[in-house]
């Protein structure tokens, strides 16, 4: 069964997933509560906590929301982890195909 703070928290994560859908133009308050089915002052709360833990924030051109810039920055490092370690492993099996 799950608690009041389990079911708060599968709530903010779902209104970060579905930030993370639309970067570059982000999403008007009431766009955000449309996608994600959670009411306008839901989905207040939630922005406001997002932004104030640095992964969420307005664009300042048309203050919608997106993931913010930092957040984003933070998955392009996990993706070069992997393009990396893709590369060791790369380069460990070409070591085990050459014969001597």
């Amino acid at each position: 069964m799950a608690t009041k703070a389990n079911q708060s928290a599968t709530k903010l994560f779902t209104v970060l997933d579905v930030l993370w859908r639309n970067f570059a133009n982000g999403y008007a308050p009431g766009e955000l509560a449309k996608a994600t089915g959670l009411s306008a002052s839901t989905i207040t709360v939630y922005v406001k906590t997002l932004e104030e833990a640095g992964y969420a924030e307005r664009i300042p051109s048309t203050d919608r929301i997106r993931i913010s810039v930092s957040a984003a920055r933070k998955a392009l490092q996990v993706l070069q982890s992997v393009d990396a370690e893709e590369r060791r492993i790369q380069e460990t099996k070409a070591r085990l195909f050459v014969q001597n």
